[in-house]
C-alpha cells in the first residue's frame, strides 16, 4: 500500500477552498485563520509542485490541475467519513445519514412515499435530496458526494462500476374534466385536436410520448413549466393534460379527473438506482435494500 507523506491538513484546507472559492469563508468553515489557511495552500502547491488557484477580485479560481486533484481527494475523504460512520452504526449508534440524487419531478411522483415509509421505520436516519443534472448527479456519486442515483433513464458510466436496479414502471394517460371528457376512444388525429396542457416539451414524459408515438403532433394551448401548474390549470377546465397517472391518482379516484382512452399505446416511465456497493455506508445500505424491498 501506498502512503503520502502530505499532511492531511493540507488537504483539508484544498478542499474547503476549492468548494467555497473564498480563503475568509474556508477559515470560518476550519476554524483556523485566514493567514493558515493560505499557507497550507502554499505549502501543497510547493509539495505538488504545481499551482491549484488563481486569485481573483471576486475569490479564487481553480487551475485545471485542482480540478482533476479535487476528484481524488474529495473521493478519499468522503471513503474516511464513510468508514467512520459505518464504525459508528455496528458500534450500535442509531443514527447516520443518506444522500440521494434524483430529478426534482421523481421526488414527488416517485421517493416522497418510500422517504415516509422508511423514516417511520429508521426515524433518526436523516435524507439528504440533492435535485441535479444528472450528470451532475453521476459525478457527484463518483466522489462520493451522494450515496445513490435516482434516474428514470438506466444509469451508466464508464468510470467505475456501478450496481443498477430497475425499480418500478408508472403508466401515463391523457386526463381532463367533464368539460372535455368523451368515452370515445381517441386516435392520434383526435389528440391532435385537443387543448393540450403540458408541464414542458423538455420535461420527461413528453419527450417519450414524441419518441415513442409516430404521427403525434403536439401543439400545445399552454406550457406552464411545473406538473403542478399544469394540474392546477387541467382542474380548472383550460384543456386536457399528460403525464405519469399515478400523479393524479386521487383525482382518478374522487372523480375530479378523468382519464381519456386511447387507441395507441402510451410509453411507461421507467425508474432505475445505481449506486457502489463497496462505499454505501450502513444507513445508505439499509435505505438502499428498502428501496428494492418495495419495488
Amino acid at each position: 500500500m501506498q502512503f503520502s507523506n502530505i499532511n492531511y491538513n493540507l488537504y483539508k484546507s484544498f478542499l474547503v477552498v476549492y468548494e467555497t472559492k473564498n480563503i475568509s469563508r474556508a477559515a470560518e468553515i476550519l476554524y483556523i485563520s485566514q493567514p493558515a489557511v493560505s499557507h497550507n495552500i502554499k505549502e501543497l502547491e510547493k509539495q505538488l509542485n504545481i499551482q491549484l488557484f488563481y486569485k481573483k477580485s471576486n475569490g479564487m479560481s481553480a487551475t485545471s490541475e485542482a480540478e482533476i486533484l479535487y476528484k481524488y481527494i474529495s473521493s478519499a475523504f468522503n471513503s474516511i467519513w464513510k468508514g467512520e460512520l459505518t464504525i459508528s452504526d455496528m458500534a450500535g449508534l442509531k443514527t447516520g445519514v443518506v444522500k440521494i440524487g434524483i430529478p426534482s419531478y421523481l421526488t414527488v411522483l416517485f421517493l416522497s412515499d418510500i422517504i415516509t415509509e422508511f423514516r417511520a421505520k429508521y426515524p433518526n436516519i436523516k435524507i439528504e435530496i440533492v435535485s441535479k443534472p444528472v450528470p451532475d448527479l453521476i459525478n457527484m456519486l463518483q466522489t462520493q458526494n451522494i450515496d445513490l442515483v435516482i434516474d428514470s433513464q438506466p444509469i451508466s458510466t464508464d468510470r467505475s462500476k456501478l450496481e443498477i436496479k430497475y425499480l418500478k414502471s408508472f403508466a401515463h394517460c391523457f386526463f381532463t374534466t367533464d368539460k372535455f371528457y368523451t368515452e370515445k376512444p381517441l386516435g392520434i388525429e383526435n389528440i391532435n385536436n385537443l387543448p393540450l396542457i403540458i408541464s414542458s416539451q423538455n420535461a420527461e414524459e413528453i419527450k417519450l410520448l414524441k419518441n415513442s408515438v409516430v404521427g403525434l403532433k403536439l401543439n400545445p394551448i399552454i406550457e406552464s413549466w411545473t406538473p403542478e401548474s399544469m394540474l392546477k390549470l387541467v382542474r380548472e377546465g383550460n384543456g386536457v393534460g399528460f403525464c405519469q397517472e399515478e400523479y393524479i391518482k386521487e383525482d382518478l379516484e374522487k372523480g375530479t379527473l378523468k382519464k381519456l382512452d386511447v387507441l395507441f399505446t402510451l410509453p411507461k416511465l421507467d425508474i432505475y438506482s445505481g449506486y457502489i456497493v463497496d462505499t454505501l455506508a450502513f444507513a445508505p445500505k439499509k435505505f438502499v435494500e428498502f428501496l428494492s424491498s418495495k419495488n
